[in-house]
């Protein structure tokens, strides 16, 4: 397969700059440009026009551009030129939901309305007769203004060569039996963060009994009812008592019966679905349904096993779910009659419940989250379509609920459901702050007071303390070189070591940059940065740096009594540091350091259009 004859700096129909590649998957590469008219970025998939595979994007990118829905990146343009076979769709900003499940899953009212959102489109695309083809969480995405987009629409499958799909390497379906059976694995990834649908997502695999995924309640503690029954008509297929979801659209109405939507179309009446037992696959008595009707009981609901068919697995993993169904509706039903094979009483469904209250908001990326080698990452193997949207930039408040006004006051529930006394201890930790700067003042004041020896010459004395200080005064110290430093685990040894010379250039108009990382740089790898050499060991009292963009995370580090270059971080150790940095900052350690080498070491990088990028002007060193 040859290379495509692009780069970055080609401009594609007079028009699209390409900026950064972001994946190239078997000479189909993906890159992030610029539409130099309205000033914007997009995405632009490239092949080379001899590539098999070049007549079928074409093709696949007109066929997209003819489904209108707005959950879909638009079709830009598509053609062939220059040997060369593109497709440009608008850019997205967010992040993808197998990064969002890196984090946990989702609460249940949150994970069923990402999966209706998604199947609204689908639904949309289906009565077209367009398939998405390759429906994976890695191609769903919840953007920064809390929508749901997707991504790789018709395109992704194409460029996989692939026109069916498989489930667990081995059943078969087609493209559009493929995404109504990965809807129902969507919305299962998002109640218990595992995956059971086609085979390609770095998500982990869901636990499998008798050749079928567990149900959620199986995996999870606290999934409810009604979801658990959705994802079972899904995904249980047929053959067990289950009334099956088989359009994408009858998986849509029964979302939104659940999250709410009065626009839904109801389902009607399916009838009751029996349970599967947890253990041995046999369907007990218990039965589940999504429409408010009669429910009967009969058999014996303990079973051959003892106990509630539903329980959660031995041997699986349980959760504390954000929002249990401590008040299940459908629980066992009374007894009726002495003997173990007595008919249980017949019973009325209630009204639904009330929505399920969103949990307490937690960070998408904690700052002891675990750090993963950029070159290691599971997805670096999987089409990486849009992996430059995954930025951690999604909204406090996103889903079913996000445009719920605020109770009065202007606070949400997250905020007035604290614990009891907590706003004592703020108005006792508000008042110890006070008193500390009252105290901190009186010191100073009387520090000030007494700098003058009694009996002595106020001048004299001073002319002491004058030659005292500059004695002390920090003094620039000659920086010998200066290079890139990006080790093992996550760097592979060069971060464009050419343009490092320039941030000891004495121009802060020039500037060493670090790569654009499509992820926040924590999850790629520690750090990067650059290693300055002074020449001979001085006793560094501070170093200043001039640095590009808002929000910099950077450590000063020394390797104290080092001969030779550091190559590894362990051989470094901290000595100073600043968190959210702007363009200017100093970085001083409590005491001079004496050292002949240092580590100007970036730990969190600045946003930038498309990513993340560090970018250090200008480094002065003092002694």
């Amino acid at each position: 397969m040859p290379d495509t004859p692009v780069g970055p700096g080609t401009v594609l129909a007079g028009r699209f700059v390409l900026e950064d590649l972001v994946a190239d998957t078997e000479g189909a590469r993906f890159w992030r440009a610029t539409d130099k008219i309205l000033a914007r970025s997009v995405a632009v998939h490239v092949i080379d026009s001899s590539d098999p595979r070049a007549a079928g994007l074409l093709s696949a990118a007109r066929t997209s551009a003819t489904v209108t829905d707005g959950h879909l990146l638009r079709v830009l343009d598509a053609a062939t030129a220059d040997d060369v076979t593109y497709v440009v769709n608008e850019w997205g900003h967010g992040m993808s939901l197998d990064r969002l499940l890196a984090e946990g899953p989702l609460s249940p009212r949150r994970a069923a309305w990402v999966a209706k959102e998604v199947a609204e489109a689908i639904s949309t695309a289906h009565r077209a007769g367009i398939a998405h083809g390759r429906l994976l969480p890695e191609n769903v995405m919840v953007t920064e203004s809390g929508s749901v987009k997707l991504i790789g629409f018709v395109v992704d499958a194409v460029l996989q060569g692939r026109d069916t799909a498989t489930v667990r390497g081995e059943q078969t379906l087609e493209e559009h039996e493929a995404d109504v059976v990965n809807l129902g694995a969507l919305l299962y990834a998002g109640l218990v963060g595992r995956w059971p649908g086609t085979d390609g997502s770095v998500i982990p695999a869901a636990p499998v009994e008798h050749g079928r995924p567990l149900r959620p309640r199986q995996v999870r503690a606290g999934v409810p009812r009604p979801l658990d029954a959705i994802c079972e008509r899904v995904l249980g297929g047929n053959g067990h008592g289950v009334v099956p979801l088989e359009t994408a659209h009858e998986v849509y109405a029964a979302l939104c019966d659940y999250v709410g939507d009065p626009t839904a179309a109801p389902l009607g009446d399916t009838g009751p679905m029996p349970a599967v037992d947890g253990d041995t696959g046999e369907q007990p008595g218990e039965a589940t349904q999504l429409s408010p009707g009669p429910l009967v009981e009969t058999g014996d609901v303990a079973g051959a096993n003892g106990g509630d068919p539903e329980r959660t697995q031995v041997g699986v993993p349980r959760f504390d779910d954000d929002a249990a169904d401590a008040d299940d509706p459908d629980g066992p039903a009374a007894p009726s009659g002495d003997g173990p094979e007595s008919t249980r009483v017949v019973r009325t469904a209630p009204p639904p419940p009330p929505p399920f209250p969103e949990p307490e908001e937690r960070p998408l990326f904690a700052s002891d989250a675990p750090r993963r080698p950029r070159d290691t990452d599971p997805l670096a193997s999987t089409p990486a379509t849009y992996r430059t949207a995954t930025h951690a930039t999604i909204p406090p408040a996103w889903g079913p609920d996000a445009d719920t006004p605020p109770p009065a006051g202007g606070r949400r529930r997250a905020d007035v459901d604290e614990p009891p006394g907590r706003s004592w201890l703020r108005l006792a930790a508000a008042l110890a702050g006070v008193l500390v700067l009252v105290l901190a003042i009186v010191f100073a004041f009387n520090l000030g007071r007494g700098s003058v020896l009694p009996g002595g010459d106020d001048e004299a004395q001073s002319g002491t303390q004058t030659e005292g200080a500059s004695k002390q005064t920090p003094k620039p110290v000659e920086v010998a070189s200066v290079s890139d430093f990006d080790p093992p685990p996550g760097g592979n040894g060069e971060e464009n070591a050419e343009t490092a010379p320039l941030a000891v250039d004495g121009n802060p108009t020039t500037a060493w940059r670090t790569s654009t990382y499509y992820d926040p740089l924590s999850l790629q790898k520690p750090g990067v940065g650059l290693l300055v050499d002074l020449g001979k060991a001085v006793d560094v009292s501070d170093v200043q740096l001039t640095l590009i963009g808002q929000g910099t995370d950077v450590e000063l580090r020394a390797a104290p009594g080092a001969d030779a270059a550091p190559t590894a971080l362990a051989q470094t150790e901290r000595v100073a540091a600043a968190a959210g940095a702007g363009t200017d900052v100093t970085l001083a350690p409590k005491q001079a350091v004496k050292t002949r080498f240092l580590l100007v070491w970036l730990t969190d990088l600045p946003t930038v259009d498309g990513g993340y990028r560090g970018e250090v002007a200008e480094i002065g060193v003092r002694a």
